[in-house]
């Protein structure tokens, strides 16, 4: 069937294309899957972060591709320390400082390393957020040489945005 526009059909049809040849011009997204409400993360882009007694870790921060963020964190104790590893999750505010939104708790357990190289890993569990940039945090418990109970508040994890 063979249909013929009038003068409106023809303007009307010409912005039609208009708009649309611009959306896809211009790369616009009328869509978005929901997988993919996270963006960034990583870890520790400077490498491990030296603390106490030799120990170094490497905090990861992770978007779990919707609306929650999990940590990662990689110790590296030569010395066999006993440590309690923990991470918190904290939010980059537009000043560029950070607030404490939840705390991922800690592995639950004083480890010393069995490996060569000390190693320790920790994987938290996945925290849902709101839109926003966040960092995962990492530390530990430790004794100090006068058998003080210290916290060690270590490095942060390359940020991860969460939007949509």
């Amino acid at each position: 069937m063979r249909k013929t526009l009038g003068r409106q059909g023809v303007k009307r049809a010409a912005a039609t294309l208009t708009i649309v040849g611009t959306l896809l011009a211009t790369g616009v997204t009328v869509a978005q899957s929901a997988s993919a409400n996270t963006g960034g993360g990583g870890c520790r882009d400077k490498g491990y972060a030296g603390e106490t007694y030799g120990i170094t870790e490497l905090p990861c921060s992770r978007g779990d591709g919707s609306r929650g963020v999990y940590g990662e964190t990689n110790y590296r104790n030569p010395n066999k320390v006993s440590i309690f590893p923990c991470a918190q999750l904290l939010k980059v505010n537009s000043d560029h400082t950070t607030t404490q939104v939840a705390d991922f708790g800690c592995l639950g357990k004083w480890l010393t390393s069995n490996k060569d190289d000390g190693s320790i890993q920790f994987n938290t569990s996945t925290i849902g957020v709101s839109n926003g940039t966040y960092v995962v945090q990492a530390g530990y418990w430790e004794y100090d040489p006068n058998g003080n109970l210290v916290y060690i508040l270590g490095a942060q994890g390359t940020p991860v945005q969460v939007f949509g």
